[in-house]
């Protein structure tokens, strides 16, 4: 039995937000879809997130709810993904908007939004130690606080290993039996 690959973007649908948030975001916006649960979903140009990030703010969500990605390992890709909410705007409370992008899986890098949106730090940083993200301009990268410091470093090369990664493999620490 193979693992189906989730969709980068759930099926297009319409949303009450959608015009506004293809306004805000402009050249940016490449797809959307409506997530089952009725959240708009836009894929973004991942030089541009500092851009969305901004209209976003500009639109009323205050904070970033969540921040992870999806391992495409056999495309070679990461998507990004932000998960935007409001506690302030009337309009926009119980809206949930999430915004993707796709990044090289050889080279993860994309900025940070950790300056518009304060509340994203320590998920870019979880980010970057469980799938090896980079979030540029993120003054805290590189610095652990999740897994332990001799945790999931490769014996032969010294370098990180990252457990969210579909690639990775959980060492034999004699722990079972």
């Amino acid at each position: 039995m193979s693992a189906k690959t989730p969709p980068k973007c759930p099926p297009e649908g319409d949303h009450l937000l959608l015009a506004k948030i293809k306004q805000a975001i402009g050249p940016a916006y490449l797809a959307h879809g409506v997530t089952p649960e009725g959240h708009l979903c836009v894929m973004v140009q991942a030089d541009k997130i500092r851009e969305v990030a901004s209209a976003v703010k500009s639109m009323g969500f205050d904070h970033v709810l969540s921040l992870s990605a999806i391992d495409y390992m056999a495309e070679k890709k990461f998507v990004v993904t932000y998960i935007f909410a409001s506690y302030l705007s009337p309009e926009l409370k119980g809206q949930l908007l999430h915004v993707r992008a796709e990044i090289p899986r050889d080279n993860p890098k994309i900025a940070s939004i950790a300056d518009i949106f304060p509340s994203a730090d320590y998920e870019e940083r979880e980010c970057h130690e469980m799938f090896g993200i980079w979030f540029e301009g993120n003054p805290h990268m590189g610095k652990r606080f999740l897994l332990d410091p001799d945790c999931c470093i490769d014996e032969k090369t010294g370098k990180p290993l990252y457990p969210l990664r579909k690639d990775f493999k959980v060492p034999d620490w004699g722990l079972m039996g």
